[in-house]
């Protein structure tokens, strides 16, 4: 199978300007995710989506393909993942006659994520025949326990509220915790989107750490989590290396 893996990246950030660059225990942001993505034994195929000629140098350097620069209007922070797919897959079909069978998607933004969780969503996409396989985590603040602001005044998101007075009583909720993103090339043509009705989810691994990140505060915990965890694992050997 043709399975390609694409990482958006574009240049602008309003929380860190360049923030795919940004050093992490002394390497860039987004080397993180291609050196998990190029271990994959399943993707044959790994492009960066990014508008910045910088993001595209290193990224080249770290053995991914960069075969455009993505055009600004699709740059934007009003930009979807879907104009980036669209963008991508479009180019791709017109300048090389090139379909995938799979796109993975993989944000930078996500370092800690790691190679055996990308070909699992594979593995699972292709055994399950689901639309798409989708990286997700159990909500922690639960909606049922919600309130709208309406005109200075907080009113219940559900109206029977008070009847989950207990956190056991609410049903499990999960939310895509933006790391993998796997789906059929057939689910994007067909729907127009990269979701189907038959969405498998991917859930978190016991004791893996979820850290997405969007200001300086998550880069700081990024950054603490890899080097205390790798500081551990050279002294009692039992922690996978996190990172390249």
């Amino acid at each position: 199978m043709n399975i390609l893996g694409i990482i958006p990246a574009r240049g602008g950030s309003k929380g860190i300007p360049l923030k795919n660059l940004q050093k992490v225990a002394g390497k860039p942001l987004i080397e993180y995710t291609i050196s998990s993505a190029k271990n994959s034994k399943k993707i044959s195929r790994l492009i960066v989506s990014t508008d910045n000629e910088k993001i595209a140098n290193v990224s080249k350097k770290l053995g991914a393909e960069v075969p455009f620069l993505r055009p600004k209007k699709f740059a934007t922070d009003k930009s979807s993942q879907l104009d980036v797919i669209k963008h991508t897959l479009d180019f791709l079909k017109n300048e090389e006659n090139y379909t995938p069978d799979i796109i993975t998607i993989l944000h930078p933004t996500n370092p800690l994520r790691k190679t055996t969780k990308i070909d699992k969503s594979i593995n699972m996409l292709i055994k399950s025949k689901a639309d798409i396989v989708l990286g997700v985590v159990k909500v922690k603040t639960h909606p049922f326990r919600s309130f709208w602001n309406h005109e200075g005044l907080l009113k219940p998101f559900k109206k029977d509220f008070l009847k989950f007075y207990q956190r056991q009583l609410y049903p499990p909720l999960f939310y895509p915790m933006g790391d993998i993103y796997t789906f059929w090339y057939n689910t994007y043509k067909k729907y127009g989107v990269i979701y189907g009705p038959k969405i498998k989810p991917l859930f978190n691994e016991k004791n893996e750490i979820v850290l997405d990140i969007d200001n300086y505060f998550d880069l700081f915990l990024v950054e603490k989590t890899i080097l205390e965890l790798n500081k551990l694992n050279n002294k009692v050997g039992k922690i996978n290396k996190i990172g390249p």
